[in-house]
């Protein structure tokens, strides 16, 4: 029996998304499809800020901040509440919703694996290759060429031409638009503070850091010894950036969401319930997809309920679609296609792979758990 944890939905009018959307309003964007966020909105009215600065630390979720409030008073202070993260949530949604101001329904983006027919094979949605291998699924990269989309950069740009608008990644984090790489997060807030003291240049600034959510994959949330520096070092580095900066800039820190430690079940430990499918799942370990055989379904569900209804909620396909937990919108042609005949999603600490293995994530995220899904907004103005 898992830990028994709290379930949060994803709430799409106090989410990541809204907080986009206000973004596309204070740069007077015409198509803004989602609400906006009121609080911010009259943030954005009242300081009018010249560099307005948005960076995302990878699952420095609510649940990581307050596990190392020590290593992080001052970012703390500047929250203003939990924003939720998309669902599922994990960086491929999360980040796609942030780069756009649209809901993963809308913007395709489900999840790490994704299974393109084109190919009729599993592929990791940002590194292209198929999946538990390093082969390209093919020689364009599908995932960017299929689901496209039109960056908040391009967005403000379009609209705004005397916005300079610059996104700043260990790599290339937006879709058609390069970023400027950086190595460390010393160099990328040394990047914001040159952009932002550029007299008399408008900046819209993205910065997208993978830490701490790449090192808690491998050791865990707890890991005091690795985590903590860290946090440490974004707290630092983000209080200089305020100590730098007039009072012209604003500058807004979230995260796509937060991480638990897992636990793991394999289907290939239950060889009756893994003969029923046609593939290996796709979307998440988390938030997991599965094709069942034809005429197999109702012995699927039962043996489903039987062996994991106390770790996952299992929906049809149709029940997922309409739960609006991927968001409202008009759904990107190719969403519908990405999810199979059932969705499991994980309640608690545990994850579910196709076939047993020992080098699994320690640290995961992806699943319906408040820990998981809240995630911080935070405000914070030069200190001048």
């Amino acid at each position: 029996m898992g830990r028994n944890m709290e379930i949060k939905y994803p709430d799409y009018n106090n989410s990541l998304v809204n907080l986009v959307c206000s973004i596309q309003k204070y740069y007077n964007l015409k198509d803004i499809k989602h609400s906006t966020l009121p609080d911010v909105d009259k943030i954005l009215q009242e300081k009018k800020p010249r560099n307005l600065v948005l960076m995302l630390f990878d699952a420095m979720g609510i649940s990581i901040l307050n596990r190392y409030a020590e290593q992080s008073p001052f970012l703390r202070s500047h929250i203003i509440r939990p924003l939720t993260s998309t669902f599922p949530p994990t960086t491929v949604a999360a980040t796609a919703s942030v780069s756009t101001g649209l809901t993963p329904l809308e913007n395709g983006r489900l999840g790490w694996i994704t299974y393109f027919k084109e190919v009729d094979k599993n592929v990791i949605t940002f590194s292209n290759k198929i999946m538990n291998t390093d082969i390209p699924a093919c020689d364009v990269h599908l995932a960017n060429s299929i689901l496209s989309y039109k960056s908040i950069l391009e967005q403000i740009s379009e609209a705004n031409p005397d916005v300079a608008c610059t996104s700043i990644a260990p790599f290339n984090v937006m879709v058609n638009y390069p970023s400027v790489i950086s190595k460390s997060i010393t160099e990328s807030c040394d990047k914001v503070i040159e952009l932002c003291k550029k007299e008399g240049q408008k900046n819209f600034i993205y910065s997208y850091w993978d830490k701490p959510d790449h090192v808690m994959h491998q050791v865990g949330i707890d890991c005091t010894e690795l985590v903590a520096p860290i946090i440490t070092d974004i707290e630092t580095n983000v209080k200089r950036i305020s100590e730098s900066v007039d009072d012209d800039t604003l500058i807004f820190v979230i995260a796509d969401h937060s991480q638990i430690n897992s636990k793991w079940l394999f289907l290939s430990d239950y060889p009756d319930l893994q003969k029923l499918l046609v593939r290996d799942h796709s979307i998440e370990f988390r938030a997991a997809s599965f094709w069942v055989k034809e005429g197999k379904k109702e012995e699927f569900v039962k043996l489903f309920k039987k062996y994991f209804k106390d770790h996952f909620m299992l929906m049809t396909h149709k029940e997922f679609m309409e739960s609006g937990l991927l968001g409202d919108g008009v759904p990107h042609p190719r969403s519908e296609g990405f999810v199979g005949d059932f969705v499991a999603i994980s309640t608690d600490e545990y994850c579910l792979d196709d076939v047993r293995k020992d080098d699994v994530l320690v640290g995961v995220h992806a699943g319906i758990t408040k820990e998981e899904m809240e995630v911080p907004l935070i405000c914070i103005e030069s200190v001048h």
